[in-house]
């Protein structure tokens, strides 16, 4: 697979019209979306649908549903398993979209930290659910991608660690989903991409002042993008880059009008192997 760009395609939400949205991304240069739905709004499977046809690009991937009651590393047996089993239908969504990846938020929100004791029993949870979504999504042939996450969760702000604990479980349709501007907010993201490494099967790309996670537009915030398009060569990473970017569509045109789409295919070029319209081109 070559470098491509792809979009997140926010789905039942007012602000976000899909065909102009979406129409926009692709004047970026993004070819596939990751569809994210509005779990407030109750989208069903069909809406879904309709707005990812409006936007014009397939579907590779879904955002699935998160938050404290979907929490996969949760010390509570029962409310591990209501996760694991929730995820296990965002699976079979996916798959009904066209997209067999599912982004996994690995922990929930802690700010105030959670105690060694407890941070211990959440890996162990983890482990548990990411081998049994592991073995669920190689029997439907889905992959789940755990995504490093903000410090301010109970765990999985590490990246290396990540990916540390992927590895040794080595469990099947299991990697890791490289948060940019997640990383941004806790250390070096070229070194945390290094220490991800392999285990990288997808990368949400956005930016950020470094203080909190504003979802900007790669290469208008402080990442280093350098840095990390010498990293991603350097992994051999070749995947979906997608811009996870919650800019309304007057905004995207002013960054279209102004060489947004020139800088983007710049760092694409950066990292290495791209689609050209005879195949992958370097």
């Amino acid at each position: 697979m070559a470098i491509r760009l792809g979009t997140v395609a926010a789905i039942g939400f007012d602000s976000f019209a899909p065909a102009e949205w979406l129409g926009c991304f692709r004047r970026l240069g993004c070819t596939v979306v990751q569809a994210y739905r509005n779990q407030e709004a109750k989208v069903s499977l069909r809406q879904m649908q309709e707005a990812l046809a409006a936007g014009g690009m397939p579907c590779d991937s879904l955002h699935g549903v998160f938050g404290e009651a979907f929490d996969p590393s949760a010390p509570d047996e029962h409310a591990r398993r209501f996760a694991v089993d929730t995820y296990k239908a965002e699976g079979e969504l996916a798959l009904a979209l066209g997209g067999p990846l599912v982004v996994v938020h690995c922990s929930t929100v802690r700010p105030q930290g959670v105690s060694p004791q407890e941070k211990r029993l959440r890996w162990d949870q983890l482990r548990r659910s990411i081998a049994e979504l592991g073995e669920f999504g190689r029997r439907r042939g889905v992959t789940y991608a755990f995504e490093n996450l903000p410090g301010y969760h109970a765990i999985g702000s590490d990246a290396g660690e990540l990916a540390r604990v992927l590895g040794e479980l080595g469990a099947p349709n299991t990697g890791l989903c490289f948060d940019t501007g997640h990383a941004n907010l806790v250390g070096d993201v070229p070194s945390a991409l290094r220490a991800a490494g392999k285990q990288i099967v997808y990368v949400h790309f956005s930016d950020n002042s470094g203080k909190n996670d504003e979802h900007e537009m790669p290469t208008y915030g402080s990442l280093d993008t350098a840095g990390v398009a010498a990293a991603l060569r350097e992994i051999r990473y070749r995947g979906t880059l997608m811009l996870e970017v919650f800019h309304d569509a007057g905004r995207l045109r002013e960054l279209i009008d102004t060489g947004c789409a020139e800088r983007l295919a710049d760092f694409v070029a950066a990292v290495g192997e791209t689609d050209g319209p005879d195949g992958p081109v370097v």
